[in-house]
């Protein structure tokens, strides 16, 4: 997905004058009990927003119609442009705020501060009899928690950073499906030589000018990257952060060279170049071969148009040995204290910790390859292609049995996912255009990381809270 990540500071720093002391006065208004609302519910109406995508509205819509199917009352959907978490709290100030939203449980940090979200745990998963920790799959439930309770419900779980796009009918032709994954039945690249080799096999050039590219990975960079040093610091014991210490391991040996596997060699080598686009619309406009990074170019929908990409693991930093990966979770449900109709909301969040709520998002995408319901994983007869040696079920199966149990949710406690993302992106950028190199991107980056967490902290502890 395109478009600028706002930081949790620009959007305090946005919102505060208008929500002021009124909003978190009224966001600490304890919702209605059960029972006292006097409208029925087949004549309740709520509003639901969500990302303003084709694929995602009309999950919405799927969910809106089952809801009032169970006679819970009618939600009126309203898509919203990215990113919506600043819309959100303009609107609780405006007073025109929804009743559920969904938004990727690593954004909520604003909210969070603006103490705007309902707690979850109680009024959800308990009532409802779900574990959350036995119900969703892997890092999932981890973008929802924060100060030890859960505030929404996950619909899909990780699905950027440890995967690469491939073109299958180029390598193909290339002669060279016995060589490289996932054509020659393997899950991951051996090395990252490896996964450059064929990049600069598929690499187009005419008259010494390249027209496609053999690679790129620009974009979701923070979790590609992540991933890499996570790999490289397990040999240490440690990651890239460090919650017990409070330090960020970025600015280290480690981080240097997960830098250089991830941006700067394959510059070096001329197969990658900073874009003015993500790889995933790279890929699909033809201007890049490999994509790293996120898996759209594999879905169905991507074939339908008449692409031929198909999914493998990323590279294996040391080969022979399985990488790690760093989960941002996925897309979920939240609502809000000032909700119009409380006892509306948290029934929709209530449906969906059922097998049937689920279900009726993860037939997203033509089928959702890495939902959040653990009952869901190898369950293939909602995927609009469910042959089971079909390409979608092998893709699900990649992610589902190889990749997602490699995958843990990034971390908690170290302030802003969107800041440090956007930190990780700028360090990148600059080395795709060799402006700096790899050991001056991860100064900057650590120090942008150790910026943000001292405002994340101070913010924390006016709430009364610790960090």
């Amino acid at each position: 997905m395109s478009g600028k990540l706002y930081s949790r500071r620009e959007v305090l720093r946005t919102t505060a004058g208008v929500a002021g002391v009124g909003l978190l006065a009224a966001c600490a208004a304890p919702m209605a009990p059960a029972g006292e609302s006097a409208i029925s519910n087949e004549h309740r109406q709520g509003v639901l927003w969500g990302l303003q995508y084709d694929p995602h509205v009309e999950a919405y819509q799927r969910l809106a119609d089952l809801f009032e199917s169970q006679g819970g009352g009618t939600y009126e959907v309203q898509p919203q442009a990215w990113p919506i978490p600043p819309k959100v709290i303009a609107a609780l100030a405006a007073g025109t705020q929804p009743d559920v939203a969904c938004i990727m449980g690593e954004q909520l940090t604003s909210l969070h501060l603006h103490q705007a979200l309902v707690p979850c745990t109680e009024q959800v998963y308990n009532h409802m009899g779900v574990d959350p920790e036995e119900s969703f799959v892997g890092d999932a439930i981890g973008a929802y928690t924060w100060q030890g309770d859960i505030w929404g419900v996950p619909t899909e779980a990780n699905g950027v950073g440890n995967m690469v796009n491939v073109p299958s009918e180029d390598v193909i032709a290339l002669g060279l499906e016995d060589q490289y994954p996932p054509l020659n039945g393997e899950i991951f690249f051996e090395s990252y030589p490896s996964m450059w080799e064929l990049a600069q096999a598929l690499q187009v050039e005419e008259d010494g000018k390249v027209t496609k590219w053999g690679l790129s990975s620009q974009g979701w960079d923070d979790m590609s990257y992540l991933g890499i040093l996570r790999t490289l610091l397990d040999k240490k014991s440690m990651d890239w952060w460090d919650l017990e210490n409070k330090q960020f391991n970025i600015n280290t040996e480690e981080g240097v060279k997960a830098m250089q596997l991830y941006v700067e060699t394959p510059v070096e080598m001329g197969i990658e170049t900073q874009l003015d686009q993500s790889h995933v619309d790279a890929a699909l406009a033809g201007k890049v071969a490999l994509a790293r990074g996120n898996g759209t170019p594999s879905l169905p929908m991507s074939w339908e148009l008449g692409y031929s990409y198909v999914m493998c693991g990323a590279p294996m930093v040391f080969e022979g040995e399985l990488p790690l990966f760093a989960g941002e979770g996925g897309w979920g449900f939240i609502s809000l204290k000032q909700s119009h109709n409380p006892e509306m909301a948290i029934e929709f969040l209530r449906m969906l910790v059922t097998h049937e709520g689920q279900l009726e998002y993860a037939k997203i995408y033509g089928g959702a390859v890495h939902t959040s319901w653990k009952d869901l994983v190898g369950v293939y007869d909602h995927f609009t292609h469910p042959d089971p040696d079909g390409p979608q079920v092998g893709m699900a199966r990649i992610l589902q049995e190889h990749l997602q149990p490699l995958t843990t949710f990034e971390g908690v406690g170290f302030g802003s996912i969107a800041e440090i993302g956007s930190a990780i992106t700028e360090g990148a950028s600059e080395v795709r255009q060799g402006n700096i190199g790899s050991e001056e991107a991860v100064e900057l980056i650590q120090t942008r990381c150790e910026a943000q967490y001292q405002e994340y902290v101070s913010d924390v502890r006016e709430l009364g809270l610790e960090p």
